[in-house]
């Protein structure tokens, strides 16, 4: 690929999680970030190691994932796998909200779950809260943003591609409206074009997690 764009590849998380991923499939995924000069490439939390390997002095960032796709991990369980990606060499977390305590009411106890993640890693990582929008409606997406920032978390993120739906532009407007800037916003699930992309952009994000980075940030003149 001669031509890409660059201004759009420097906000992709490239991202590969499917299931049954290999250690060339991460080797490649990380030659691909380093060229293409991604925001961070996205693997398995049994692959940081080799993602930090592969990227290492090369000025991309590795994230990783916590309690996914399902969010519902206890507090503890989440804190210790977060410090074991710390400890391995990880510099971004996407961590999956409660959404089963959310939507129970239990707000306080995804609060203090968020509040005690952003702890751990400040100074060490950036947090981004997955809120998995395909199960909110619109003023429950609004309010488990606005948990999400006032907890610290330095992004909020729409999905995490496994559920019903992935990035709708109409929920990357309602978390713009809740956090404003004080935090980003992290557009994943579903985008395959780069016309999806730079809507999702318009409405407000300020990361986009693609599997299908490459055909996303292909030059359409």
């Amino acid at each position: 690929m001669d031509k890409w764009n660059r201004q759009l590849a420097r906000i992709i998380d490239h991202t590969i999680l499917k299931v049954g991923t290999t250690s060339e499939d991460v080797r490649s995924a990380c030659r691909e970030a380093c060229v293409y000069r991604f925001a961070a490439v996205v693997v398995p939390p049994c692959y940081v190691p080799l993602a930090v390997a592969e990227t290492g002095g090369k000025g991309i960032p590795v994230c990783s994932v916590v309690s996914f796709p399902f969010g519902w991990d206890t507090r503890d369980e989440k804190l210790r796998q977060i410090e074991a990606l710390l400890r391995a060499g990880a510099d971004e977390i996407d961590v999956v909200m409660n959404v089963s305590m959310f939507l129970a009411g239990r707000h306080d106890v995804v609060e203090n779950e968020t509040r005690d993640i952003t702890a751990l890693c400040k100074g060490r990582a950036i947090v981004k809260l997955i809120v998995e929008t395909a199960c909110l409606s619109s003023s429950q997406i609004a309010l488990a943003s606005s948990l999400g920032v006032e907890a610290g978390a330095d992004f909020i993120k729409t999905s995490t591609g496994f559920s019903s739906r992935g990035a709708a532009v109409e929920d990357v407007v309602i978390i713009k409206s809740t956090v404003g800037d004080r935090a980003g916003i992290k557009a994943s699930g579903g985008i395959r074009s780069r016309e999806q992309a730079e809507s999702l952009v318009r409405a407000g994000a300020t990361r986009l997690g693609c599997s299908a980075s490459l055909q996303v940030i292909q030059d359409a003149s």
